[in-house]
C-alpha cells in the first residue's frame, strides 16, 4: 500500500508469526512499540484492513514476529 492517507502512512498487512505459524496474512499489520512493558512483554499496534480499525495492547511475547517501522532522524 501506498502512503495516500491523511497521516501519509502506509503499512503492509504481513500478519504476524507465532511459532511455527503465521496468522492474518493480508488481513492486519502488527508493529512493534518501542516501549517495553516487562522483560518478556512488550506493547504493539495494530492496523485492520478489514474492518478499519487500529487497536493494541502490552500483552504479547517479545518472541513473537511483528513488522517494525524505521524512522529516520
Amino acid at each position: 500500500p501506498s502512503a495516500n492517507n491523511a497521516t501519509n502512512f502506509g503499512a503492509v498487512p504481513a500478519g504476524c508469526y507465532y511459532g511455527r505459524d503465521s496468522h492474518q496474512f493480508g488481513i492486519l499489520a502488527y508493529l512493534w512499540s518501542a516501549t517495553e512493558d516487562s522483560g518478556t512483554d512488550a506493547y504493539y499496534r495494530y492496523l485492520s484492513y478489514a474492518t478499519a480499525v487500529a487497536g493494541g495492547s502490552n500483552n504479547n511475547k517479545k518472541y513473537y514476529g511483528f513488522s517494525v517501522r524505521c524512522l529516520r532522524d
